[in-house]
């Protein structure tokens, strides 16, 4: 059985009725929400902890590498003038070439994503499944069967495909079956439904509690994963393999079948999908997230797609965790999917 959360109410998807937790069982819910939540702020810390060590190691290399380049310019102008050291002069060249290496190795790395969890190599392999489903290349079934396989697996899977993540589809779908006879369901598939995540884009206090209690959840072993609208003012630099998935995604909308393109990715270990409107353009290239008269229009049109999205790619969520008011219309617009 699904459920969908808004707020403090949670609706059954077999028959939307409001359950209602005695006081010692809301207790517990507290307790446990409150577990997350620092367990939430951990995994942020840590992943920005993370993240500034990156930068600032390559940064050093910059500055040693301008440190090193002003003193074989001043080298060389003692050579040119007849005062300066020939071996002085090839030993700093040598170092060069060393630092100039160590540079490029950590451009290839932050590139090619090298060192990423295996929480983020699990959501690449996801994410190419859902390319997969959209591209009818396999069934929305198999690509269930799939997902958990992944989920149930995560360190046997993550080390397995870490090099095969690279080839096509079709080699990619040869390993996969390797696996199926070893998927078994565990924890439950939760989709965020939502209009902030931190760090992409942040307004309010909703980025970093969707960011934190997915990190939280996933520890748990249940898998995750959340839809955005495509802002034009999003920061994509914190995306980790986004990609466009080359195939056509209609949603309804005022009558009519309209097209979007879907793109994915994996931001702070967790799996994102972002729709991006083709006629409706105008509703996320804005130099704002909310502010404007269509506000209601816009999220309804991303509420609609989003679920149309999750149709057609062949999830079966146990739980549509659905934030503020832009996207509470999901519960009354599932009984239209």
């Amino acid at each position: 059985m699904a459920y969908i959360i808004k707020g403090h109410h949670i609706w059954s998807l077999a028959n939307m009725e409001i359950h209602q937790s005695s006081n010692g069982e809301l207790e517990v819910k507290r307790n446990n929400i409150g577990q997350l939540f620092r367990e939430a702020q951990q995994n942020i810390l840590y992943l920005n902890k993370q993240r500034l060590v990156a930068v600032e190691e390559l940064n050093k290399a910059n500055r040693e590498k301008q440190l090193l380049l002003d003193r074989i310019e001043r080298l060389e102008a003692e050579k040119q003038a007849g005062v300066g050291e020939v071996e002085e002069l090839d030993k700093a060249n040598r170092e060069k070439q060393l630092l100039l290496d160590r540079i490029e190795r950590l451009e290839a790395e932050k590139q090619a994503g090298v060192g990423k969890d295996k929480l983020s190599l699990c959501w690449e392999l996801l994410l190419r499944i859902d390319s997969m489903v959209l591209s009818s290349m396999i069934s929305a079934g198999e690509a269930s069967d799939f997902r958990r396989l992944v989920m149930d697996h995560k360190v046997i899977v993550a080390d397995a495909f870490n090099e095969i993540l690279q080839k096509k589809d079709a080699e990619l779908l040869a390993e996969l079956l390797h696996f199926s006879d070893r998927s078994k369901k565990s924890g439950f598939h939760v989709i965020h439904i939502c209009t902030e995540m931190s760090p992409l884009v942040s307004v309010g206090s909703l980025p970093s509690y969707v960011t934190g209690l997915s990190w939280a959840l996933q520890r748990k072993g249940h898998l995750v994963e959340v839809i955005l609208p495509k802002y034009a003012i999003m920061d994509l630099d914190e995306v980790q393999g986004l990609q466009e998935i080359k195939a056509g995604f209609y949603s309804y909308f005022n009558g009519q079948q309209h097209g979007n393109r879907i793109w994915t990715g994996v931001v702070s270990g967790i799996g994102v999908s972002f729709i991006e409107p083709l006629y409706y353009s105008s509703f996320f290239s804005r130099e704002k997230v909310y502010g404007y008269s269509d506000d209601f229009e816009r999220f309804t049109y991303f509420s609609r797609a989003s679920l149309d999205y999750i149709v057609k790619s062949g999830k079966q969520p146990d739980v549509l965790h659905i934030h503020n008011w832009e996207t509470a219309i999901v519960g009354p617009l599932f009984w239209d999917i």
